[in-house]
């Protein structure tokens, strides 16, 4: 079955070349998006992804295209032990309503390893 889906997405367009030029063209991307954020002092990292970064597109289709920033001064943690003082910090958690390729955030005290209950100062 993969055979004949990529001899069909190499009749359209999208053959192996393509999507490995793709990919390495949003990797150059993501490298020109980072510039302009650290220039003004900022420690962020862009991510593309999505169908065009991945070259999973055709040619004729018009799909967006997916980024996002990250911003490397605040530390997302799995497990408290991955607690940093005086940094922002997120616990990854998640619940019986949570899909699973989501999290809850959970807002970690800078000072002391302990969960912010308070809603207001809250960045």
């Amino acid at each position: 079955m993969s055979i004949v889906t990529s001899k069909v997405l190499n009749d359209v367009g999208a053959s192996k070349d393509t999507v490995m030029e793709r990919r390495e063209t949003f990797l150059e991307r993501e490298c020109i998006h980072d510039l302009s954020p650290k220039l003004l002092g900022f420690n962020v990292k862009c991510f593309h992804f999505g169908s065009q970064s991945e070259g999973a597109t055709i040619p004729g289709l018009q799909p967006d295209t997916d980024y996002i920033y990250s911003y490397c001064d605040m530390n997302i943690m799995r497990v408290w032990g991955d607690w940093v003082a005086w940094v922002w910090s997120f616990l990854m958690l998640q619940d019986d309503i949570t899909p699973p390729q989501q999290y809850l955030l959970q807002v970690i005290s800078t000072e002391t390893p302990e969960p912010v209950i308070s809603l207001c100062g809250v960045m």
